[in-house]
């Protein structure tokens, strides 16, 4: 019984899904079939006129009426055709989008739940970095100098899950470089010390246009990866008023000429980050993407077993961002 009850409904429904789109069929054929009632009428009205038997005027409409039937007969099918192909792609694309949908729901759960996940771990990174502090033996200042890679890196992934969820925010406005760069060597004096890296700075007073948080993130990455590949020499960072460019140099193993032009590409470590197994190849693609972000430029120079020279130039003015 209740079988036949859902047959009688998918009837009805059919029929009137057939109804609506023959329906829609004369809607769109008004213009024929007003076309062929007007020739009918003046059709008639010459016969009448003209004082015509009626025989020839009966002839005349269905004449009119049976080309007109025809016409709409074929164009029917061709209609119907039109139409069901047209709900197939509606149904397609309503699908696609629903698929999208679902796919950027599940890529931002999986986003949250990897940030929070990084956010939690930097606990006990702190932790075991206040317990290694208590002793300053030889295995411990080693482990503690992996503790702050791995630091380094859970902040790099976080701050790259920004950047893709598009939580980047930003305020742009006058910031003192100097009071970034400072900040920077003192979060790194002691990979500079453990290393034996001398360092070159002189205070830069000066202000750029850009994003303090962001910036800071820019330039950390830069300085990250000159202190990992010097591995003794020296690290220069300069500002250069003429072209408002900031200038990180180092006298480290430097950089293949083929691997100058993918280094900024995101997974691209390079023969260097293969050979120090230390790469993530993430680095310097979240400084360029951070660059893209605030519209600052960051280029390369390099030479092997020379050293390299990464340069960041600021906009002048506002209205370059």
């Amino acid at each position: 019984m209740n079988l036949l009850k859902q047959r009688r409904v998918l009837v009805i429904i059919y029929s009137e899904v057939h109804m609506n789109r023959f329906i829609n069929y004369i809607k769109s054929e008004y213009k024929v079939i007003i076309s062929a009632i007007y020739s009918i009428i003046v059709f008639s009205a010459i016969f009448l006129f003209a004082n015509l038997e009626k025989e020839y005027l009966v002839l005349g409409i269905e004449g009119i009426s049976f080309g007109v039937f025809l016409y709409l007969f074929i164009q029917w099918f061709n209609y119907y055709k039109k139409e069901g192909y047209r709900e197939i792609a509606e149904q397609l694309k309503l699908e696609n989008k629903q698929l999208q949908s679902q796919a950027l729901n599940d890529r931002s759960n999986l986003e949250e739940y990897f940030l929070l996940w990084v956010h939690q771990i930097k606990t006990p990174i702190t932790v075991a970095n206040l317990i290694l502090q208590k002793d300053s033996s030889l295995y411990n200042k080693k482990l503690k100098a992996q503790m702050f890679y791995i630091e380094e890196y859970t902040n790099m992934a976080i701050n790259y899950l920004k950047l893709i969820d598009r939580q980047a925010d930003m305020d742009i406005t006058f910031i003192n470089l100097d009071k970034i760069i400072k900040n920077l060597l003192k979060k790194y004096s002691m990979m500079f010390i453990e290393k034996g890296i001398s360092l070159k700075y002189e205070p830069i007073n000066v202000e750029v246009i850009s994003d303090a948080k962001w910036l800071a993130v820019l330039i950390e990455q830069i300085l990250s990866n000159a202190i990992k590949y010097t591995e003794s020499g020296t690290i220069k960072i300069s500002y250069e008023e003429k072209t408002n460019t900031m200038s990180i140099q180092d006298t480290g193993i430097g950089i293949r000429s083929e691997d100058l032009e993918k280094i900024f590409d995101r997974g691209y470590s390079g023969f260097n980050g293969r050979i120090n197994e230390k790469s993530s190849g993430l680095g310097l693609y979240l400084a360029k993407s951070i660059a893209e972000l605030i519209n600052v430029k960051v280029k390369v120079e390099s030479k092997i077993n020379v050293g390299s020279k990464f340069i960041v130039q600021f906009p002048f003015n506002l209205s370059e961002l």
